[in-house]
């Protein structure tokens, strides 16, 4: 519960009652009916459109049903300095000082529920985020949508959702090969002195290249660096696993913890894509298509591809 919630819910119960009493009329559903925060250049806390919501209703305009409500919304809070009615005909409500006083030790005392939307129907949610190339250290670009991902998975689990934090690990295609050889060149440049082939643009030049082959030398004694071809698969799997414990700590070091990490190479060698398309055909809710030329391509030039795409 919050301020709005709780308000909202006072002037709920309120309207309900004059309803009872033969004094208002409802209309069928008062989800329109909302308490906000009003615009800056008001002098008051909340506002409210119940009277904009129950105008047309009772056949009277906004400022009237306001009027009518206003004493009756104060007559029992004495929280409440000053309401008053705005055109077209919201309802303003500033609090006295002492309420904030109150609020804020409120807020204190309850800081793990306070806030909490106990009203909308719990869900089951997957944030993927960050998920940069598992090919080295995160840089300043990757923090900002790591602290995004992350402040949108906490507001979600901060409201009881079922929340899992994932990273989707890009280790499967031409980046995590060049990466893969760069280390290589970097343990055979430790081990045999020989000089890194900067002229290679596909290779990632970084010194952290170093430290990652130096682990992985230290670390696997029987691994053999005298021919790429017959290391390449252990080492690749060594080496994105190297550059995952630099993006972990990364990440750590600005306080965020992923509940999982789920490798590319994994979803394609256990076709994961085939298995969902599978159940999507079963369940007749897609089609097969062909892509047709984009924009600006060549017609004549363009070869069409067949495709699953969704049933609309």
């Amino acid at each position: 519960m919050n301020i709005f919630d709780l308000y909202l819910d006072k002037i709920i119960i309120l309207i309900k009652r004059l309803k009872k009493d033969g004094a208002l009329e409802l209309p069928e559903s008062l989800n329109a009916i909302n308490v906000d925060i009003p615009p800056t250049n008001f002098d008051c806390d909340i506002s409210t459109n119940v009277s904009l919501v129950l105008s047309k209703i009772n056949k009277k305009s906004p400022s009237d049903i306001a009027n009518q409500l206003i004493g009756l919304i104060k007559k029992n809070d004495p929280n409440i300095e000053l309401i008053s009615v705005v055109k077209p005909g919201f309802i303003n409500i500033k609090f006295k000082n002492v309420y904030w006083n109150n609020f804020i030790k409120d807020v204190h005392e309850n800081h793990e529920s306070y806030g909490v939307n106990v009203k909308e129907k719990k869900q089951k949610y997957l944030i993927e985020f960050v998920s940069a190339n598992p090919t080295g250290p995160l840089h300043v670009g990757h923090c900002r949508g790591a602290i995004l991902g992350d402040v949108i998975s906490n507001i979600l689990i901060f409201n009881k959702h079922n929340v899992s934090k994932e990273y989707y690990v890009n280790d499967y295609g031409n980046q995590i090969i060049n990466f893969t050889k760069s280390v290589y060149f970097r343990a055979r440049e430790i081990l045999y002195s020989e000089k890194f082939p900067l002229v290679n643009n596909d290779l990632y030049p970084g010194d952290y290249l170093i430290d990652i082959a130096k682990n992985i030398i230290e670390n696997n004694k029987d691994l053999n660096f005298d021919k790429f071809e017959n290391i390449s698969k252990k080492l690749t799997l060594l080496s994105v696993s190297e550059s995952l414990k630099l993006i972990k700590s990364n990440l750590e070091s600005l306080g965020i913890i992923h509940d999982n990490f789920m490798s590319e190479t994994n979803i394609v060698h256990d076709k994961e894509v085939e298995k969902v398309i599978i159940k999507l055909k079963d369940k007749d809710l897609i089609y097969k298509g062909k892509i047709k030329a984009p924009a600006g391509e060549n017609d004549d030039k363009w070869i069409e591809r067949e495709i699953y795409q969704k049933q609309e």
